[in-house]
């Protein structure tokens, strides 16, 4: 039954060519999956460029319609830049339900995930984890690296300290 699993999917806003693409796409997307709403939806890839083209199109606003009909439940973002970009996105759409960041320990600081997490944590927006392992990279360590969390937590494994970090953020949903 439908309503025994959720069902999530992206636009991905640069496939569009004008704001009536946005409809089509989406129109398509529910087809394919043979439902009638998706229990979450996101704006695929925001940054400044994928931002810009959102707003072009409109996509926003028809995904805020598409909602208040009961397609789609739950309305957030994928997002790939600065805290900067995010902060004027959110100032725009404080509405959105939930945003899905690259979030894992190595890029608290890397890519500076702690001021992005800062502003959902701000807006109380409920954060999606995307990398945790950071494509891999996390799950194996040196040998000196890994002999260091060992000793500390024997019998645990390398990429079960990623997940550690993550669970211990306030907002980190999925």
């Amino acid at each position: 039954p439908r309503d025994s699993y959720y069902l999530t999917d992206k636009m991905p806003v640069w496939f569009a060519k004008n704001p009536g693409d946005i409809e089509k796409i989406f129109r398509e997307q529910l087809a394919r999956c043979k439902t009638d709403y998706f229990d979450f939806y996101m704006l695929h890839a925001l940054d400044t460029a994928n931002w810009k083209l959102a707003q072009t199109y409109e996509a926003c606003e028809f995904l805020a319609r598409m909602k208040k009909e009961g397609k789609i439940r739950k309305l957030g973002f994928s997002f790939h830049d600065t805290a900067d970009v995010l902060d004027r996105i959110l100032t725009r759409h404080p509405e959105v339900d939930v945003v899905q960041i690259q979030l894992n320990y190595l890029d608290w600081t890397f890519q500076d995930a702690k001021a992005k997490f800062g502003l959902l944590d701000e807006y109380g927006i409920p954060v999606w984890v995307m990398e945790p392992l950071r494509g891999g990279r996390l799950a194996s360590l040196s040998a000196e690296d890994a002999a260091k969390l060992r000793a500390l937590r024997p019998g645990e494994g390398v990429p079960a300290w990623a997940f550690r970090f993550l669970q211990s953020l306030p907002h980190v949903t999925v």
